[in-house]
């Protein structure tokens, strides 16, 4: 007679491998009904762990941490959160153990990232949020402990990188807009020491460059991803540069910022201007008018993050460290043909 599995025990019970383990294991974070289920289930199918392959297991090192740099929240949109609940699905179902580590600049100049990790027995590393002048970008290429990194990408033996393609994503987006007529486009960028900002400007420029428009830089921005200063940046560029009609912004909260200067000054949307976000948070589809935006799924973004670190821990074969997330552009209504 075949032995019974505790692959078996799972799908009779409907539940993931992960779950079974934990059950088993003794974990506290399991419900009571899902609990009593499975082993119920267990009991009937005759199946009981193996003691000394537990034994075993245990003593394997299955920690994965996330590290959020300089973690700010935002009542409008989070991606941060997204990307921790990606992660965390990703350990539950695969039965990792999982730590978030919010950090600072400050306190990557305090201790090196291989001793950081090391205190706290981790396996391997997610982290986002990390800018190109950050101290652990320097360590990150020679760290024995698996490191894999959202939007921005490092050559490593141990480093893996997942995110959209923001530079072809920003390129799809300004080339939507100069479909529709648009020439005298201005972009709304994050922070200068952002990896996206980088990418996404390339997308622009690209988009420009390819329609043999004069790139202005004067039009090009830096608002730190910022609602407030993408705002005042955007009342004076509409101010001083009559012949504007549209605006690229590289987050949809800085969207936000550009929509709210474009109605103070009495101009409409996107009858007079036409603004293109990206993010795609929830609130975009509720704004007056919606916003027309990239979609990138950050939640898949964190899940993708965890499973690549999860194959780096295993020491599996990976034949391509970088993994690019599906994105889209979502046409609402902030973008409309340019007026002749």
């Amino acid at each position: 007679m075949k032995k019974t599995t505790i692959k078996d025990v799972a799908k009779h019970a409907g539940v993931s491998i992960g779950t079974v383990s934990r059950v088993f294991n003794g974990y506290t974070d399991i419900g009571e009904a899902t609990k009593i289920k499975v082993l119920k289930i267990a009991d009937e199918l005759e199946y009981s762990p193996n003691l000394s392959a537990r034994s075993l297991s245990s003593k394997k090192k299955r920690n994965i941490a996330l590290l959020l740099n300089n973690l700010e929240l935002n009542n409008k949109a989070n991606l941060s959160m997204d990307v921790l609940s990606g992660v965390y699905q990703y350990t539950l179902e695969m039965d990792f153990e999982f730590f978030l580590i919010p950090i600072t600049t400050a306190q990557q100049k305090e201790k090196s990232l291989q001793k950081f990790l090391n205190e706290r027995d981790i396996s391997g590393a997610v982290i986002q949020g990390l800018r190109t002048d950050d101290p652990y970008i320097k360590e990150i290429g020679k760290s024995p402990i698996p490191i894999v990194l959202v939007d921005i990408e490092l050559e490593g033996d141990h480093v893996g990188s997942v995110s959209v393609d923001n530079e072809l994503a920003a390129y799809e987006a300004v080339s939507h807009l100069l479909s529709l007529g648009h020439e005298n486009i201005a972009l709304i960028n994050g922070r200068k020491e952002a990896n996206v900002t980088v990418r996404r400007e390339a997308g622009y420029l690209k988009a420009m460059e390819t329609k043999q428009l004069e790139i202005r830089p004067e039009l090009i921005q830096y608002a730190n991803f910022s609602e407030e200063i993408a705002y005042i940046m955007a009342l004076d560029l509409l101010r001083n540069y009559p012949d504007l009609t549209a605006f690229f912004c590289a987050s949809d909260i800085m969207a936000i910022g550009v929509m709210k200067a474009v109605k103070e000054i009495g101009k409409t949307i996107p009858e007079e201007i036409s603004v293109f976000g990206f993010d795609d948070i929830t609130l975009a589809q509720y704004l007056s008018p919606p916003l027309s935006t990239v979609t990138q799924d950050m939640k898949d973004i964190g899940y993708q993050a965890a499973k690549l670190l999860s194959r780096f821990i295993l020491k599996e074969e990976i034949k391509d460290s970088h993994v690019f997330v599906p994105h889209s552009l979502t046409i609402r209504e902030t973008t409309k043909e340019r007026a002749k």
